[in-house]
């Protein structure tokens, strides 16, 4: 039972780095344009019954000790997607998505990535795209999807996407189910479901803030040291136990 506590408690250790190092993501992306906080749900693994063979006279009955289980674990990672307020930064290639949706970008491979983080630029094509290079993407009169090309600097998007007055303007979609984003990394998500258009609205001139409230990750910066320290605790008292056991016990 001493090495098994050992276990738990190295366990337990394990998901408190990990809960340490989302916190420290969350944290490290507070000013990031469009940043969703992450939480980590931890649950109890499950239980394993304990009996033994020693009951009856031929000492070959089973007997009941009870149950265990080996600690917690980190069961899934949430995203938060609560929107963030709203900043005015002056620049036309900014835009941020008052509501629910999402800007549409084309990943490397040619499928689409999802993002909240309207901070674009204009790149040496003209072409309206991230800060990491991927397109924009916009659907012209017809509805065809494509990318969003910037002519002589100019840009101007009303607030139901239209771009220079025009009927081309800024692809913005829905899902019916968050919880199926993967991350991709930072600010940007992909994911295996269909998509629907939506008429969000935008802010040209703004973008969306990182919505990790500070207050909130310090108090759970302080619960896992808290934790941490409680478990430095056990650890040194079950090594004393186990040190006794071995040089005391075992000697007789």
């Amino acid at each position: 039972m001493i090495v098994r506590s050992l276990y738990n408690i190295s366990r337990q250790m394990n998901v408190l780095q990990e809960k340490q190092e989302n916190n420290a993501a969350n944290t490290a992306n507070v000013n990031t344009p469009g940043f969703k906080y992450q939480e980590l749900v931890q649950s109890a693994m499950q239980e394993l019954e304990i009996c033994n063979h020693a009951g009856g006279e031929g000492d070959n009955q089973k007997q009941q000790l009870g149950s265990i289980n080996f600690g917690t674990e980190i069961d899934e990672a949430c995203i938060n997607f609560s929107q963030g307020a709203l900043k005015q930064t002056g620049l036309c290639t900014d835009m941020a998505i008052s509501g629910s949706g999402f800007f549409a970008v084309e990943l490397e491979d040619g499928t689409m990535g999802f993002t909240r983080n309207g901070n674009f630029r204009i790149d040496d094509s003209n072409q309206l795209v991230t800060q990491e290079g991927y397109r924009v993407l916009g659907t012209d009169a017809q509805g065809n999807v494509r990318g969003i090309t910037v002519k002589n600097d100019s840009l101007t998007v009303d607030s139901k996407g239209y771009i220079n007055g025009t009927q081309e303007k800024v692809m913005t979609v829905d899902f019916a189910d968050y919880g199926a984003f993967e991350l991709k990394g930072g600010t940007l998500y992909v994911t295996g479901q269909s998509f629907q258009q939506a008429e969000a609205g935008i802010c040209q001139g703004c973008l969306e803030a990182s919505n990790v409230s500070m207050l909130d990750e310090m108090v759970r910066m302080m619960e896992v040291s808290r934790e941490f320290e409680s478990n430095q605790r056990a650890l040194k008292v079950v090594n004393e136990t186990l040190q006794k056991t071995v040089n005391e016990i075992g000697r007789n």
